[in-house]
């Protein structure tokens, strides 16, 4: 039952996906990678449902949909840096995430176990690059951001990926033997349920004020 209810909950994605549709004609083409993270996000759910229940696992699908979020959020942080001077960062980023990934998945061979490096280590990655994107924003705007896209999407990375690495700390203690950890895993599905919701919020909030500072700059690409 504990499956299905996270399966439910983990579907929430379709939200932002609705919300992108409605307002499709209003989203710049900038945002762009992170629909497709979305869209993607909803087959890997739906790949994992698949395979718990027919192999019991689905490391296999988490892996490989790990690298792909990985990749796919530095390109789209790094699209929102609206700088060509930060591109060898990214690229090297990307690069050192991706090689981690071939170490810890291809190289150890455990494409078919759980391991939480990599996750953590791309999970603390974004977490900071959200927190110094939500910082230069600062020097743009005087007043509430909270109607900006931009902020609202990295702060819902902020919560996600930082609940992301208490939930991989959680799977490296073992929720067999501890029921704060067994806790923590559980309540992700609702975490992840509410991070659906601050995007979709973020998504309709694209294009919507034009005079705001931040995206006179944004816009000035």
């Amino acid at each position: 039952m504990g499956v299905v209810i996270n399966f439910i909950l983990s579907e929430a994605l379709i939200i932002p996906i609705i919300v992108a549709l409605i307002r499709i004609k209003k989203i710049d083409k900038i945002y762009y990678p992170l629909l497709v993270l979305f869209l993607i996000g909803i087959l890997s759910e739906l790949a994992s449902f698949i395979c718990i229940n027919a192999f019991k696992t689905n490391a296999p699908v988490i892996k490989i949909y790990s690298l792909v979020e990985c990749c796919i959020i530095l390109y789209q942080l790094y699209l929102w840096k609206n700088a060509t001077r930060y591109r060898p960062m990214f690229i090297a980023l990307g690069l050192v995430c991706v090689i981690f990934w071939v170490v810890e998945t291809i190289v150890f061979k455990n494409i078919n176990t759980f391991s939480p490096y990599f996750r953590v280590f791309y999970a603390f990655v974004i977490v900071l690059l959200c927190i110094n994107q939500i910082n230069a924003m600062m020097f743009y705007q005087n007043v509430t951001l909270l109607k900006n896209p931009v902020f609202i999407i990295c702060l819902a990375f902020i919560i996600l990926f930082l609940y992301q690495i208490i939930l991989e700390a959680s799977f490296f203690i073992g929720s067999d033997k501890s029921e704060v950890a067994n806790k923590i895993i559980m309540g992700f599905s609702y975490i992840n349920f509410f991070i659906n919701l601050m995007c979709a919020a973020g998504i309709y909030f694209i294009g919507g004020n034009k005079d705001d500072p931040y995206n006179r700059y944004f816009n000035g690409r």
